[in-house]
């Protein structure tokens, strides 16, 4: 593996695309076609963009005859993609909160009711996608929940955020939670 500044990845632009899993939207099989039209943007993210994280929890397996262990198995692996959405409309902070209902009690005046606490988390599809130059990147969540605490702050000097982790669950009868895509060649293989 030699140096190559070209294979460095500056995420200059993006976005987050969601849909509802039970809307059955069709997942994307390259990086450049258009999403389905089911998938909305949920718009500006915060400087920071997006953060992703990759867990797992092993175990070791030890024998009384060896002091060190003999294998590992993984018992659980999580997957996420989180960041502050700088927008506030129904969408957004239908997608922070885990859901609710938006009504229009009187013209131009608009409520939001939290879920009720025993209402089922939604379920999501997301794709983030990141752009470099010509090079396109999309990390594909194929069914998840948005997780985690919300907590924005009021203030006069900066925008209030909503911070939200889309973390990934493996679709029933599927055996990965999560893919990506790319048209980097840094990822052709040899000889292609």
């Amino acid at each position: 593996m030699a140096q190559n500044a070209e294979q460095i990845k500056v995420a200059a632009n993006g976005g987050l695309y969601i849909a509802r899993f039970d809307d059955n939207p069709t997942l994307p099989e390259n990086s450049s076609d258009p999403l389905d039209s089911i998938f909305n943007d949920v718009g500006y993210f915060g400087d920071d963009g997006v953060t992703f994280n990759k867990s797992e929890e092993k175990e070791e397996i030890r024998v009384w005859q060896s002091p060190t262990a003999v294998d590992e198995i993984v018992t659980s692996r999580d997957f996420s993609a989180g960041g502050s959405l700088m927008q506030w409309n129904r969408d957004t902070v239908s997608v922070a909160f885990g859901g609710g209902e938006w009504s229009e009690p009187e013209p131009g005046e608009y409520r939001f009711d939290p879920p009720a606490d025993y209402d089922p988390l939604t379920k999501w599809v997301g794709v983030l996608e990141t752009i470099a130059g010509d090079r396109v990147d999309r990390w594909v969540i194929k069914r998840g929940t948005f997780t985690g605490d919300i907590e924005t702050q009021a203030v006069r000097n900066a925008a209030m955020a909503l911070p939200v982790t889309l973390s990934a669950l493996t679709p029933q009868g599927d055996t990965r939670p999560w893919y990506y895509l790319s048209n980097d060649p840094a990822f052709a293989g040899a000889g292609s």
